[in-house]
């Protein structure tokens, strides 16, 4: 009976400790958290964390790069305030494509799904009439575009506004002076976070702005404040930058991202291939020359789109060239001025940023590219529309004897399927290369029909088919190995359970290439990623890989054969260090006597070949390259990056709230497991660092999450009263475990709760690893409850 009273009341003990060490910033964004995707505790998100808890209001840009869990970091933060009572209306603004990502991680942050709401057009009254109840709320930014809908959505109470890429925000942009003037500057008192993998893009003026969204107390011009004095106090207070070196050698100190290398493989084309492009290139480039002198829409807009379409269509496969060249054969009616304006504004913003940046309202690129072309075939001369069937002929030729880029597809996904339990990612940009390559592998390899996933953005329209490809494909456990999709992947499929990605066409601009390699080179992969971009032996690719490639990215002749490639002639890789130094897409061009940073797009890139050459383009890598080394002297001297130096540093200002670092506190939680098991009737077998606990006959199971110590230590005891209990030791000591609070002294609103203790004799105080060292101690030698 005794000893049933001990359990009672060490089971209330805890279950009052557990309930106060709830509020801990470190602990409370990681309770409730989805059991099928564990979240992992990193010291860099920590730091944060840390670095926040005291301020009112949060105002801060985190501009981690791609891949160290932004949105996880943001979402801490919001868990916490959410559980201090700060914040309970939060609203989400992110690019169209990244909504279902932001929804899933909400989920797996431990946010249950009727707290989860998405703006859209005809939600957006409802909620307002409901005033906002408390929750999570999601919107496009594109949603936000229309006046009224920018009102609706400005004027609600949002306690805490979180902007997911917030580059888009540049100060030319009317997203700037609408929706970060009214939501973010307007509300000095309101939390706010900013989120980029890119804050700096080389333009002082638009970093700097988007700060002063931020911290409105900013009144100096931007070019009073483009100094080193000033970028350094926003260095952990206003911005946060890490880097995934900076996580494996400073953060973790050790390998949390393993290697990473990317490879060029060479393909040998035949002689009809290269013919093809050839022709190709030469019709392209007559286009471009003939139209060079003309001052209209068709010759300073038209044509050049026309001919980066083309000449990126037909460079994806023979059947894209095929399909695209006979859409140009098509005979349409001549459309509306009007119309083809609107047509050419969106074609061209989508070649000038990419899919990842790009949102359009209501069509998927495909059918804007299919629109563009069959509306720009009346513009066709009699012998253009020859040269264009003659070119479309020799694609069906090409198709017909054989596609040397495909057979070496094939040879390489051969190899990688040879591998038990290797996953790969296949990247294409074109739909109609997709149906291509998906049909011709199902020909060939009809065993791999239940291992083939395909998604594009006709998967995408319909919820729950593209919930059951996610998750076929992100299951350890099943047999889809190969996901072959077009950029819409961004969409929030989880591609680190990949680590083999493929680029079936060339990115003419490293930072699709970045971007891509990001999504399977990310927290949570576990094994050395691989990157494979198939180039031909033809003079356009020729010209991509030795005027861009292997001078942005250092290609070196790969000594060690990874997988064997049918018809390659070399192969050429690049570190991860080459990689990580991936420089930005941008040159200097001299405006009215002042130097600006121009974004060098895929389109730029294409353009200039064709106008220029493979020395054009040559000129334009050089630029490149020397804007990148001005770029980083100019951010190195005024130290505009935030730069950790010592993993010390770093623990230091985590160490205010009570622990090192994330292994210190679990270390900490699984010793009171220890410790209570023998009172509480617990089995605990540890092995290596895994931990195992287990109850009467129960199979013990894996302590994995703060959610399991919780779940076996708190259970469902309530403790309504004090529990005094007396344990022995090597001195003596009167603790009082008391909760203690920060709050607001302006409106009284809580900042921080800490569970201390307090040494009555000795005046000492114990909080964090100290005060559960002792709790873990005294458990360990309890003798009983005091009266």
């Amino acid at each position: 009976m005794i000893f049933a009273e001990l359990k009672e009341a060490v089971g209330a003990f805890l279950a009052r400790v557990l309930e106060e060490l709830s509020y801990h910033p470190l602990i409370s964004p990681y309770l409730n958290t989805s059991k099928d995707n564990p979240l992992r505790h990193y010291l860099h998100q920590y730091e944060v964390l840390a670095r926040l808890v005291f301020r009112k209001p949060i105002r801060v840009l985190v501009g981690d790069e791609i891949g160290l869990g932004k949105t996880i970091a943001a979402l801490t933060v919001a868990r916490f305030l959410e559980r201090v009572g700060r914040v309970s209306r939060i609203l989400i603004l992110v690019p169209r494509v990244l909504v279902r990502q932001w929804r899933r991680e909400l989920l797996r942050i431990g946010v249950s799904a009727s707290k989860i709401r998405q703006l859209e057009s005809d939600t957006i009254s409802f909620w307002r009439r409901q005033g906002f109840p408390g929750g999570y709320y999601i919107a496009s930014m594109d949603l936000l575009k229309r006046e009224e809908r920018i009102t609706e959505i400005a004027d609600a109470p949002w306690d805490l506004v979180i902007l997911d890429e917030a580059h888009k925000f540049g100060y030319k942009t009317r997203r700037f002076w609408v929706l970060g003037k009214r939501i973010v500057e307007a509300k000095p008192n309101r939390d706010a976070l900013f989120l980029s993998a890119t804050p700096h893009r080389g333009d002082p003026r638009d970093y700097i702005s988007r700060l002063q969204l931020l911290d409105p107390y900013l009144v100096e011009g931007w070019k009073e404040l483009d100094r080193r004095a000033f970028y350094e106090t926003t260095h952990g207070s206003l911005l946060f930058r890490r880097t995934k070196e900076d996580i494996n050698r400073i953060y973790e100190g050790k390998e949390v991202f393993p290697p990473a290398r990317f490879y060029a493989c060479v393909v040998k084309t035949r002689r009809n291939e290269a013919d093809f492009v050839d022709r190709l290139v030469r019709f392209l480039r007559s286009k471009l020359e003939e139209f060079a002198y003309e001052r209209k829409l068709i010759s300073e807009r038209v044509i050049p789109l026309l001919t980066v379409l083309i000449f990126k269509r037909a460079s994806s496969s023979p059947y894209a060239a095929m399909t695209t060249l006979e859409r140009m054969l098509a005979k349409r009616a001549p459309i509306s001025a009007k119309d083809l304006k609107n047509l050419v504004d969106n074609v061209e913003s989508y070649l000038s940023v990419g899919y990842e940046d790009y949102e359009y309202p209501d069509k998927d690129p495909e059918k804007i590219f299919d629109e563009f072309l069959e509306a720009t075939s009346p513009l066709l001369t009699p012998r253009d529309r020859d040269e264009v069937r003659e070119l479309r002929d020799m694609a069906k030729s090409i198709m017909e004897v054989g596609d040397s880029k495909l057979s070496a597809f094939i040879s390489l996904l051969e190899g990688i399927m040879a591998e038990e339990g290797s996953k790969v990612v296949v990247f294409t940009e074109y739909k109609d290369t997709l149906d291509y390559v998906t049909k011709r592998l199902k020909l060939e390899h009809p065993e791999w029909a239940g291992r083939l996933l395909m998604l594009s953005s006709e998967e995408t329209k319909d919820a729950e088919t593209f919930e059951r490809i996610r998750r076929s494909f992100e299951d350890p456990k099943s047999k889809a190995r190969i996901l072959l999709a077009t950029d819409v992947v961004s969409e929030g499929v989880n591609l680190q359970v990949a680590h083999i990605l493929v680029n079936y066409e060339i990115p003419w601009s490293l930072m699709k290439l970045e971007q891509r390699i990001g999504r399977v080179w990310r927290l949570g992969q576990k094994r050395d990623v691989e990157a494979y971009t198939l180039f031909m032996d033809n003079v356009a690719d020729q010209a991509a890989l030795n005027a861009m490639y292997r001078k942005l990215l250092n290609l070196k002749r790969a000594k060690l054969e990874p997988r064997p490639v049918t018809g390659r002639e070399v192969l050429l890789y690049a570190e991860a260090e080459d990689l990580g130094r991936v420089p930005p897409s941008l040159v200097i061009e001299v405006r009215k006597g002042r130097k600006k940073f121009v974004r060098v797009t895929e389109a730029k890139s294409i353009l200039t070949y064709l106008r220029r050459d493979r020395a054009g383009l040559e000129d334009l890598i050089a630029s490149i390259i020397a804007t990148r080394y001005e770029m980083e002297k100019e951010l190195t001297s005024k130290g505009v990056l935030y730069k950790p130096k010592f993993r010390e540093d770093v623990e230091k200002a985590v160490g205010l709230l009570g622990f090192r670092n994330p292994a210190d506190l679990w270390s900490l939680m699984v010793d009171l497991v220890k410790s209570s098991s023998p009172i509480l009737g617990f089995r605990v077998f540890t092995s290596g660092e895994e931990v195992r606990i287990g109850k009467g006959l129960e199979m013990p199971v894996v302590l994995d999450t703060l959610d399991d110590i919780y779940g076996h230590l708190a259970g469902d005891v309530k403790a309504a009263a004090p529990v005094s209990l007396a344990a022995y030791g090597n001195e003596s000591r009167n603790v009082i475990m008391v909760p203690v609070q920060i709050q607001d002294r302006r409106d009284g609103a809580l900042l921080y709760r800490e569970l201390v203790g307090v040494d009555v004799e000795g005046g000492t105080i114990l909080r964090g690893s100290e005060l559960l060292s002792m709790i873990s101690e005294a458990l360990s030698n309890c003798l009983g409850v005091l009266e």
